[in-house]
């Protein structure tokens, strides 16, 4: 493939190629980084030094393909900012490391500031001079820049300020007490000159820069290359732990799989790139159109490869090995979601049809704010007034159904209109979970003994259904009500790594009290009456951390989500007048627009007419309304909290200070 290449060019398009990865792989780093920056100094320091590492091999590669002296002249002293700074970069980076574990220093963050400022002198002497660097050498092979009269001076403070930060690293590794941080730590020790070693400029201090490179330089050049490569790659795995809250099974697992979906694919089909490009042709086909297809198809095989075997991926690196990690995995992806639960009782309901000959049925689940249709199949036409019926004023009776809105009996039928009704039970048959109902094809019931043996095969299958459902979500119940504690043992795990007495013995912050204070507080309590009867905005919503939440739950099957509509169905009642209620007085405008709107859940035209307002004069009372509301329930989680109960005077109705707000 190489005939007619002399030795020295191959070795040459090696090294490019392997300086090619360092660039993908770096860039791809600063990538995974980007959105991390915030969690403290150690990212963004971190991704400092891999910026300018990459900043160096890239004007290097580029250097390489340069066809005019200018251009390598200007790739060249820019990649020289890079080597300039990297010391400063890298001893920001032990700095921050030795912060984690607790020792501080105003003295060593003078040293970093200075640190930066004197590769900043460099680079510029770099850039605008010849004291530093001097002029390129001509293009060749590897053109490169001769070294100035202040070469030794920077070489100096180059490798100064680079052992200093490994010592840094060194007393931080001292100071790890843990078997975890403590090998962490002493990883990134080894692993911390990556930067340095690769980015110094060896070639400037024996060769003159016109000369060529011996051709027994080229292996080591490209084996210090390799070894720089793979100490980034290990001084990554390591740093990107900290500042993290998350478990370190999952920064684990979310890093390998970003670098093969990523850095690992861009740099096969790079590989694939370069040994097209460089072949022949095959079939009597252009390069070019072989490169294209190589390309296309090598990205298609390294996606599948990746998406086919990633389980068995992960069990090999033991990414997600933890048994408890599987039976969550398994629970997610056998988990029976509304719509799941509502296409499987589409075809229950199907098939009941099927089976008695009836056009239409429904499945009603029974919850604690009352019947809940969770599907239904058949005509439109036939299911209309159905939700009414059935449902709004559906009630089971315990005897013969003998009152006037009760359905009546024959034998294990419930007859309501036009439909048949029929319990279904849970496994133990000692709790009623919700009713099957079907258009009644006469007046009586006249089901055949092996329609009736059909419809209790069904009816168990749908029962089987909504038990399986209940029992998901009194586990989704448990997690959302453990999650907030949860996710605060997790904070305080990750900043106890390095620090453990001050974060382990410090007193714990209550999430209320910012919770309180946060001025979207009054916008919370808006999006939460919003979806009152359920939606997003209620079952995701901040105030279900609220402590008053959490003491309501042990009267609501300990569902934090019904736990807060009681809350603020006891917020809302707060605000009711004294005396008969009114649709028309000023006392009842705002308990009348809370109960109207949000409780019964009427249209805003609705509610404006009935309370003889405009639109526009019903939203300005609204926002009046629902800021009473967070006022009271922040002063019941103040007493929960054991706090003082502020005496705050409701908002009148006629109020500007908010209704102008």
């Amino acid at each position: 493939m190489f005939a007619g290449i002399d030795v020295a060019y191959v070795f040459g398009y090696a090294n490019d190629v392997l300086q090619s990865i360092i660039v993908i792989f770096g860039a791809a780093v600063v990538l995974y980084n980007l959105p991390r920056l915030q969690r403290g100094s150690v990212q963004r320091s971190f991704s400092a030094l891999i910026s300018l590492v990459v900043l160096v091999y890239l004007t290097e590669l580029l250097v390489s393909r340069a066809v005019a002296p200018a251009s390598a002249e200007f790739l060249l002293r820019l990649g020289w900012l890079g080597v300039a700074l990297v010391p400063a970069a890298q001893f920001h980076l032990s700095d921050a490391l030795l912060r984690t574990t607790g020792k501080r220093s105003r003295r060593r963050q003078v040293l970093v500031v200075l640190s930066y400022l004197a590769g900043a002198a460099f680079a510029l002497l770099g850039l605008l001079s010849n004291w530093v660097v001097g002029e390129p050498s001509a293009l060749g092979t590897t053109p490169r820049l001769a070294g100035g009269p202040l070469f030794p001076v920077f070489a100096a403070y180059f490798w100064g300020v680079a052992l200093a930060g490994v010592y840094n690293v060194w007393r931080a590794r001292q100071r790890c007490l843990t078997t975890t941080t403590r090998r962490r730590m002493t990883t990134t020790l080894v692993t911390i000159l990556a930067a340095p070693l690769g980015v110094f400029p060896y070639l400037m201090l024996a060769t003159h820069p016109a000369a060529e490179l011996p051709l027994l330089l080229w292996p080591v050049l490209i084996l210090g290359n390799l070894v720089v490569s793979i100490l980034f790659a290990v001084l990554t795995s390591q740093l990107v732990y900290f500042g993290s809250a998350s478990p370190d099974r999952v920064v684990r697992v979310r890093l390998y799989k970003y670098m093969a979906r990523v850095p690992l694919a861009a740099t096969i089909v790079l590989l694939v790139f370069v040994l097209v490009s460089r072949g022949n042709g095959v079939l009597g086909l252009h390069k070019e159109v072989l490169l294209g297809f190589a390309v296309v198809a090598t990205v298609m095989i390294v996606e599948w490869v990746i998406h086919h075997y990633k389980q068995m991926f992960e069990r090999a690196f033991q990414l997600n090995d933890d048994p408890d990690v599987r039976r969550i995995q398994a629970l997610s992806d056998r988990l029976l979601t509304t719509s799941d639960l509502k296409q499987f009782l589409e075809s229950v309901l199907a098939a009941t049809c099927e089976a008695v000959r009836t056009p239409s049925a429904f499945v009603a689940a029974l919850t604690p704010t009352g019947p809940r249709l969770e599907a239904a199949i058949g005509p439109p036409a036939t299911l209309e007034g159905l939700p009414d019926v059935a449902l709004q004023r559906l009630s089971l009776p315990s005897g013969n159904g003998q009152g006037p809105d009760e359905p009546a009996r024959n034998d294990s039928f419930f007859i309501w209109g036009d439909y048949w009704i029929q319990p279904l039970y849970n496994q133990r048959n000692d709790l009623m979970l919700g009713i099957l109902g079907m258009r009644a094809r006469a007046p009586q019931p006249d089901l055949v003994a092996e329609e009736l043996a059909l419809l209790a095969r069904l009816r168990a299958q749908a029962a089987a259904a909504l038990e399986d459902h209940i029992l998901q979500q009194e586990v989704f119940a448990a997690v959302e009500g453990i999650l907030p504690e949860i996710t605060a043992l997790q904070e305080r795990r990750s900043a106890a790594t390095f620090g453990a007495l001050p974060v382990l013995t410090a007193e714990i912050a209550r999430p209320t009290d910012e919770l309180l204070q946060d001025p979207e507080f009054g916008n919370m309590v808006r999006d939460a009456l919003t979806h009152y009867w359920g939606g997003p905005k209620l079952t995701e919503s901040p105030l279900l951390q609220l402590e008053v939440v959490q003491r309501e739950m042990e009267g609501h099957d300990n569902n934090p989500v019904n736990a807060l509509r009681a809350i603020l169905a006891e917020a809302i009642e707060q605000q009711r007048p004294d005396g008969q209620r009114s649709l028309t007085t000023t006392e009842w405008i705002l308990y009348n627009i809370l109960d109207l709107k949000f409780v019964q859940g009427r249209r805003v035209r609705d509610v404006a007419r009935r309370l003889a307002m405009s639109e526009s004069d019903l939203y300005r009372k609204q926002r009046v309304a629902i800021e009473n509301v967070a006022r009271t329930i922040a002063n019941m989680e103040r007493t929960a909290l054991g706090g003082e109960e502020e005496d705050l005077e409701p908002i009148p109705a006629d109020s500007q200070l908010i209704a102008n707000g």
